[in-house]
């Protein structure tokens, strides 16, 4: 068994996360080949890496069936499928730089290991002709100085920046929250080809039959800004995905921009509230260059930059009654974020299988009751 194949297997275990396999990367001893977790029993992997007896049994057993192994393989033969797994030299230089990024990438198309010339465009599926005017005027600028646009090939503002980029004969990375081969959503795959066609790629960190759900999309927004040495955000709600990109950005200390919108609209408010919490207003393509143009190392920022800004009349809420009124799993899970924890820790503790928890998180996430912290570990807002 190679490397990425070991990886590959440990990915496509339930319950498994980035968050153990990293940290089987990490205590790995120097001497000590990845694929001899296959010898270990679950009391050695729980010994040997420190992890907890369940998770360190969930590895021992699921390594001993390699059905599911076997038949992503064949899936990637067969549609000729390119893929890497961190560690690997053919991994994404910016991605791996983040906490617990994901094991496996799966892409088609053209995906450059070294390519630190990346922009994340994103904003809402509701975005209108404001966006596409920004949109239309920033991207050509962008691809003719060299930039690639990365963003996650969902209706609105990113199809309109996929859109623009081809258009303008340049590379983007289209970032699914599904596998390769259920590209969604299925009314972009025209677009879709058109990217490829470009020299562009698209991009996975799902195993490639994996359905779309919402569940997916936080791990595909780290994915985009980790991709990303910046993150533009065009049009967003005050509570969206473009702006939980781009806080993603922030914490993994990448630059975020944000344009701000016209006054009254509900697309306005996420911009303007991430202008307010830090991001550099951006006006035209001249605000972004400036701030990207010197490769000097920035230092990743030990705590995130985002904060909810509670005012008086919400605090004595809190304060009232102790907790949101959250009930069921998700005031289990409000509780047991008192301290950070990673998915598999939850699911430890709440009782669910982590497939099960990513679309709580994620509704929980947007609703403002948790946060995702710069390691990538889940905490109370």
């Amino acid at each position: 068994m190679t490397y990425k194949e070991t990886i590959l297997h440990l990915s496509l275990i339930d319950g498994i996360g980035p968050v153990t396999i990293k940290k089987l990367l990490q205590k790995k001893a120097k001497d000590f080949l990845l694929s001899n977790l296959y010898t270990l029993s679950s009391t050695d992997i729980a010994h040997r890496f420190f992890v907890s007896q369940k998770i360190a049994q969930k590895i021992a057993t699921g390594l001993q069936d390699k059905t599911k192994l076997q038949q992503e393989l064949a899936l990637i033969e067969k549609h000729q499928i390119n893929w890497t797994a961190l560690g690997s030299e053919t991994y994404p230089h910016l991605l791996a730089e983040i906490y617990a990024p994901p094991p496996v990438l799966y892409w088609r198309g053209s995906l450059q290991p070294d390519n630190t010339k990346t922009i994340a465009i994103v904003g809402s599926r509701k975005a209108h002709r404001y966006a596409e005017q920004v949109i239309t005027q920033f991207v050509p600028q962008l691809v003719a100085d060299g930039w690639t646009i990365v963003s996650g090939g969902a209706i609105g503002a990113d199809s309109m920046a996929h859109r623009q980029t081809v258009q303008a004969n340049g590379k983007t990375v289209v970032v699914l929250g599904s596998g390769l081969l259920n590209p969604y959503p299925a009314s972009n795959r025209q677009l879709f080809d058109s990217v490829l066609q470009e020299g562009g790629a698209l991009v996975s960190s799902f195993a490639l039959q994996t359905e779309a759900m919402p569940g997916n999309f936080p791990a595909r927004n780290r994915v985009i800004a980790g991709l990303s040495r910046g993150c533009l955000v065009v049009q967003a709600a005050h509570k969206s995905g473009a702006r939980i990109t781009a806080q993603y950005a922030l914490e993994q200390g990448r630059e975020v921009f944000a344009v701000p919108g016209m006054v009254g609209d509900p697309l306005s408010l996420g911009c303007h509230a991430l202008i307010q919490e830090g991001a550099k207003l951006t006006g035209s393509v001249e605000d972004i260059l400036n701030e990207l143009a010197s490769p000097i190392e920035k230092k990743r920022i030990q705590t995130p930059i985002f904060e909810q800004k509670e005012n008086n009349v919400s605090q004595k809420k809190v304060v009232a009654r102790g907790k949101p009124l959250l009930e069921g799993v998700q005031g289990q899970v409000w509780e047991v974020c008192s301290e950070a924890c990673s998915v598999d820790d939850l699911s430890f503790k709440v009782g669910l299988e982590p497939h099960q928890l990513h679309a709580l998180l994620f509704e929980m996430q947007l609703a403002g009751h948790i946060q995702q912290n710069y390691a990538g570990l889940w905490e109370r807002v």
